[in-house]
């Protein structure tokens, strides 16, 4: 009987933990310039737009970034930067079904002030 409830509660722990790195999401791109040039070491941050809590991370040499472990359940604004170059806010919706999203984000002069 022991044995029985030793098997049960690993299978249950290796279920409940299979779910919930199921319910986890991830955002994926690559940060390129207005030509199409892909910008190495962009700074790209993502805002939890719940508790403005924000994630920094560099893009890859080939301008790729990868964000993982985002909560289903809250929406993401994301950015990216460099020397003086920026892109729009990008939203990525909690309403969305998938568990990886992939946005490009597309870098332009700051307007001089």
């Amino acid at each position: 009987m022991v044995k029985i409830f030793a098997v049960l509660a690993i299978f249950g722990l290796a279920f409940s933990t299979t779910v919930a790195k199921a319910a986890e999401r991830a955002v994926k791109g690559t940060i390129f310039y207005k030509g199409g040039e892909p910008a190495a070491e962009a700074i790209v941050q993502l805002e939890d737009r719940t508790t403005l809590q924000v994630l920094s991370h560099k893009s890859d040499r080939d301008g790729r970034y990868h964000f993982l472990g985002l909560s289903p359940d809250k929406d993401y604004q994301i950015t990216a930067q460099k020397n003086g170059h920026r892109s729009k806010p990008h939203t990525v919706s909690r309403f969305s079904s998938n568990a990886e999203e992939t946005v490009d984000l597309y870098l332009r002069a700051e307007p001089k002030q």
